[in-house]
């Protein structure tokens, strides 16, 4: 059975995954906003997934780590505006999170082909 951190968290390779501003923007931006430690909670609504996942991710300048899920790989990007485009991947599992970030929380889908699951994320600075 996949945990659902594994699949929202894991969507983005869950230990150390990249935030990046999209591409084609040719002006300097910060993503240092999105800078500190983040309780996430995972929720399955389709699938055999874990029902509810608790788990914790660190943002400092734009890089991501999952103290949760530390051998996960993620890959994708958090633009200026906040949206959320990420893939985790773990021991043959993937997970594609979706959602959008601001200051202090996020929020979004998250889907697992691999494990035939889906739900809802939310993250929450802390402190």
């Amino acid at each position: 059975m996949m945990r659902p951190a594994f699949a929202a968290v894991l969507g983005a390779s869950i230990a150390a995954f990249s935030l990046a501003a999209r591409a084609a923007d040719t002006k300097p931006i910060s993503l240092s906003h999105y800078d500190g430690t983040y309780s996430i909670k995972i929720t399955t609504s389709e699938g055999p997934c874990e029902k509810s996942y608790r788990g914790s991710v660190t943002i400092t300048d734009g890089q991501v780590s999952a103290s949760s899920e530390p051998g996960a790989s993620v890959s994708g990007l958090i633009e200026e505006d906040g949206t959320v485009s990420l893939s985790f991947r773990e021991n043959g599992q993937i997970a594609n999170v979706g959602g959008k970030m601001w200051a202090r929380q996020g929020r979004g889908p998250w889907s697992s082909p691999t494990a035939e699951c889906g739900g809802w994320w939310y993250a929450e600075r802390q402190g």
